[in-house]
């Protein structure tokens, strides 16, 4: 019988929050948006801004893979609607770039960075 355990796996990769409000959010993706693509169009950057926000002040998990398929499922949303520029149109590298992206956003946001 094996020890393999994928929920201890997962524990093993929890991380805090530094501080961050809304506008500190805002000039995170600024900055990342600058340099990493796709882009979020200009008319939806404050509400994705905001939608972020509100996602990391409200779910309470603490694991850094979670947090890591949270930003991928929500950038493949907003893409879904139409609310990203420049993106590709093959999935394997749109999966590429989220996740880039998410470990970006996960280590700005990291109490230790």
């Amino acid at each position: 019988m094996s020890n393999y355990s994928y929920s201890g796996e997962i524990n093993q990769y929890n991380f805090v929050f530094g501080e961050f409000d809304q506008a500190s959010i805002r000039k995170m993706f600024e900055r990342i948006f600058a340099t990493y693509q796709p882009k979020i169009k200009s008319d939806m950057f404050d509400s994705f801004c905001e939608d972020f926000y509100v996602l990391v002040r409200d779910i309470q998990a603490p694991n850094e893979r979670i947090w890591r398929m949270i930003i991928t499922d929500m950038l493949f949303r907003y893409h879904e609607r139409g609310y990203l520029e420049e993106a590709s149109p093959d999935n394997t590298i749109k999966r590429k770039q989220f996740a880039i992206i998410a470990n970006v956003v996960l280590g700005k946001l990291r109490a230790d960075h």
